[in-house]
């Protein structure tokens, strides 16, 4: 409800949060000691985290019925991990931010805070959630975040609600009365809400034409997907979904690119050979492009994969997958009990890390499976090439929790970030469709069967992230939060007067 009917709310509370955590990093107890911000920030982490992600719990516990205590130590250990970075990067604050001016709280803490959530998103294969620019970029989607997207991806958008928060530590810091310090920050919130509201330039996109799409979403519990009695009422379930209704509720139209979801056939490509050439000769004879997900194999194992039937081709292999989930770092005796636990995972292989993109019918697409819409950097590679994005994922190992609105909030990221439209596909929600500047056109209900049609652009063109990712950003944070405090406490040491005098007027 929060995610979905009240952003602003969604947007004041997260920033409230990283107002404290600025706080702690910059405090009476962090100048006493860097190491009291580190503590406070791991403990501020460790609640953040465990809140964001319980629904690890639900996946491990309610869905494959592990033991409650392994669920419950999961969602600890990843919080626990997770908040380190605050930790490492609250250290480093307290370091270099002896004084609390608005040099410090406007352009210091928001840099550490891009290098601690850069870092935490490709550390160890990565955990980017309670990403800053996530909780910006999606309430404000539409407007001018979808610019800041596309010129310097989530992590300019991080960075810029970093300054936001350091902006009202300063007002909640100042010696005023409360009522005058209330009104200054509304006023400043209501600022920023505004200037989030303002229009988004349209231009700068070429389309190539137009696609008609449609997105299926199956509706089958996570629980009862892999029975053997579910297969073939699974199966009929997509086809009619797919082939049973009119596009756009035009009889004289079909749709061009049909979508299912991540390992929406519960089987493998060999196994399900027969079916898929049936599939694939009904679509051609329409003139259909079919994107399906399923298992495919070989030799060496088997791969999570997206494969393109009817009027296409291609096949995209996961390239980055979920740790405990789809692979496990750790020796063969620690996965095999983890295994036996019942902690929700296979046995899966990498994809490579370039792949061509899928052609669908008229349109050359860009995908990423489930837990890579996460990872925006990965996803310049289908760039300039990709004219829309495909996303499929099976969000039914969380339930009805908060993990299926997190997702679709990040994916909606990827598309401000390439400037193209998102086809999201999932198996029980949240299936929508994204235009480029981050806004949905339409969604499903969760844990319903349907589908959603669209005639969705095939945009081309190169934004300014998709040319040069991260590191602009990256580089910026650097210099500002770590050169540049570096750089001052030389100058206080040396006590240069002229220096001296410039860095306090700054600070």
């Amino acid at each position: 409800m929060l995610y979905a009917g009240w952003p602003l709310l969604r947007w004041g509370i997260g920033l409230a949060g990283l107002t404290l955590l600025l706080s702690l990093w910059t405090g009476r107890q962090a100048q006493q000691k860097p190491r009291n911000a580190a503590t406070g920030s791991f403990a501020f982490g460790l609640v953040a985290f465990s809140l964001a992600c319980h629904w690890i719990y639900y996946s491990v516990r309610i869905i494959n019925g592990g033991p409650a205590a392994l669920a419950a130590a999961l969602v600890a250990l990843l919080a626990a991990l997770m908040a380190c970075w605050y930790a490492l990067g609250g250290y480093w604050a307290a370091r270099v931010c002896a004084r609390r001016g608005w040099l410090a709280a406007m352009a210091i803490l928001p840099s550490v805070l891009v290098l601690a959530e850069w870092l935490r998103g490709w550390a160890f294969t990565g955990f980017p959630w309670l990403h800053a620019g996530y909780l910006t970029g999606g309430v404000f989607a539409g407007r001018w975040p979808a610019v800041l997207a596309s010129t310097g991806g989530a992590h300019l958008i991080s960075w810029l609600t970093g300054a936001l928060a350091g902006a009202c530590l300063l007002i909640l810091q100042a010696r005023l009365a409360r009522p005058a310090q209330a009104l200054i920050l509304l006023g400043l919130l209501g600022a920023a809400a505004g200037l989030g509201h303002l229009p988004f330039p349209e231009g700068g996109a070429r389309s190539n034409g137009d696609v008609r799409a449609r997105l299926v979403q199956g509706g089958i519990p996570q629980q009862r997907k892999w029975l053997e009695e579910e297969y073939q009422p699974t199966l009929l379930t997509y086809e009619n979904l797919s082939f049973g209704q009119p596009w756009g509720g035009t009889p004289q139209q079909q749709p061009e690119l049909i979508i299912w979801p991540e390992v929406a056939i519960p089987s493998t490509r060999k196994a399900a050979a027969d079916y898929l050439a049936e599939l694939d000769r009904l679509t051609r004879q329409r003139n259909i492009a079919l994107a399906v997900g399923i298992l495919t194999g070989t030799g060496e194992g088997r791969f999570n994969s997206l494969i393109v039937l009817g009027n296409g081709e291609g096949i995209y292999h996961k390239s980055h997958l979920v740790p405990f989930g789809e692979f496990f770092p750790v020796p063969d005796a620690a996965r095999d009990w983890l295994m036996r636990m019942g902690l929700p995972s296979s046995d899966l292989l990498a994809g490579p890390s370039e792949q061509a993109p899928l052609r669908a019918g008229s349109a050359v697409c860009g995908v990423s499976i489930c837990y890579e819409a996460a990872f925006g950097a990965e996803q310049r590679g289908w760039m300039p090439e990709a004219e829309v994005l495909i996303n499929v994922s099976n969000d039914g190992w969380f339930g009805n929790t908060v993990a299926l609105e997190q997702n679709l909030e990040i994916a909606r990221l990827r598309a401000m970030e390439a400037g193209r439209y998102l086809l999201r596909a999932t198996g029980t929600g949240i299936t929508a469709m994204v235009d480029r500047s981050g806004r949905i056109i339409a969604r499903l209900p969760k844990y319903e069967a349907g589908f959603l049609d669209a005639r969705v652009p095939r945009l081309s063109g190169t934004t300014l992230y998709a040319r040069f990712g991260d590191w602009p950003v990256v580089i910026l944070s650097l210099l500002l939060g770590v050169a540049l405090p570096v750089a001052i406490r030389l100058v206080e040491r040396r006590k240069t007067p002229k220096a001296w005098e410039m860095w306090r007027a700054l600070e």
